[in-house]
Formats: structure tokens, sequence, C-alpha cells
């Protein structure tokens, strides 16, 4: 009990400054531009970095604390899939952090740069679809660093950032087009990346995941 409360108050400490620090570095980035002529083109490339920064120290704990409790190797041996678990523990992180960092950035966009507010959506869904490539990806690179020192968890984050910067390419294509929601041919390539993403980061995670407890 006195585990689970410790971990929860950790979770809850994690989520506020990585928010904090999400918040503070959009209203840098916003104030450095304050008399650009390209500040909406230069803004979507900040906010970006931003979202992928935040992320990234999100998820370098995302299976860590499971790992050294031992709930990873009661995961591996349970009945059912531990591929599922490792989804639902992804998803959840997205929710977690992916929604909260979209929705700050919508009011950002739409209250403090006064855009119209379906420009501000459009931005904001597609930094959403964004967010969750960034953490699939970011997980599976902590994943196969996992149980090492933190110097190793700092590389996998390096490691990571070349399958990583051709999502910023996606984010800027999802930008750009305004009447996102009714266009179809964007969605169902939303839809295609996203299902292969998530089969193939959760084989990915898995065999990490599970050749690390393999390993001890």
């Amino acid at each position: 009990m006195v585990r689970l409360v410790k971990k929860l108050t950790t979770n809850n400490k994690n989520f506020i400054y990585i928010m904090c620090i999400f918040i503070i570095m959009l209203s840098l980035s916003s104030f450095s531009l304050e008399n650009n002529n390209n500040k909406q083109e230069i803004m979507l490339t900040l906010v970006w970095i931003c979202a992928t920064f935040v992320l990234q120290i999100s998820t370098s704990n995302l299976f860590t604390s499971d790992y050294h409790d031992g709930i990873l190797e009661q995961i591996f041996i349970q009945p059912f899939s531990s591929k599922l678990i490792i989804i639902y523990k992804i998803f959840a992180h997205w929710l977690a952090f992916g929604l909260p960092i979209s929705l700050i950035f919508f009011i950002f966009d739409f209250v403090i740069e006064s855009n119209s507010i379906e420009q501000s959506t459009v931005v904001a869904l597609s930094l959403l679809f964004n967010t969750l490539i960034i953490i699939n990806i970011s997980a599976t690179g902590n994943a196969l660093m996992i149980g090492r020192n933190n110097l190793a968890s700092g590389i996998s984050q390096v490691l990571v950032l070349p399958i990583i910067m051709p999502t910023f390419v996606y984010f800027k294509l999802l930008a750009q087009f305004e009447n996102l929601p009714l266009n179809i041919n964007i969605l169902l390539v939303t839809i295609l990346i996203f299902a292969i993403l998530i089969v193939s980061s959760t084989l990915a995670t898995n065999m990490a995941l599970k050749f690390a407890v393999e390993q001890d």
C-alpha cells in the first residue's frame, strides 16, 4: 500500500514537472518570436521540439519502476499476453501526457497567439497524433536500455532521435490542412501509420523488456 501511494505521488510530481517545462518552453518560444514575420511557421517547429523534448523525459521511466519492482517479471508469466499490457501502458501514457500537451497548446495558440479556433484545433490535433508516434518510438528506445545506468538511458534518447525526426515532416503536413477533419485521404494515411506503428513498436518493446527480464 505504501509503495502504491509512493508511486502515485511520484507520477503526479512527474506530470506537474513535465507540464511546467512545456508551458515555460512555449512561453519563451513565443516571447522570442514576438516581432518575427514568420512567427507561425517557426512556432510550429519550436512546438514540435518542445513536445518531443518533454515526452522523451516522460517516457524515460515508463517501464523502469515496473522493472525494479519486479512487476515486469509478473507480466511475462501471466496467462494473458504481455503485448496487451504494453499497449495499454503506452496508450495510457499518451493520454496522460500527449493529450494534456495538445490541450495546453490549443489554449495557448487560441488565447495567447489569438489564432482562429479552426487553425488552433487543426494544429492541436496534429500535435496529438504526433505525440503518439513520439511516445511509441521513445518507449521502444528506453525499453532497449532498461536495467542499465542513467548514462545508457540518456544515450537511448539520442539514438531514437533520427527515427523521431521524420515525424516532424508528418506533423507539418497535417498542420497545413485546415480541413483536416474532412480530408479522408490524410485520415486514412494517419490510421494506417498508427496501426503499423502500434504493432511494430509493441513487438520491439515486448522483445526488449523480455530480454531485460531474462538477463537478471
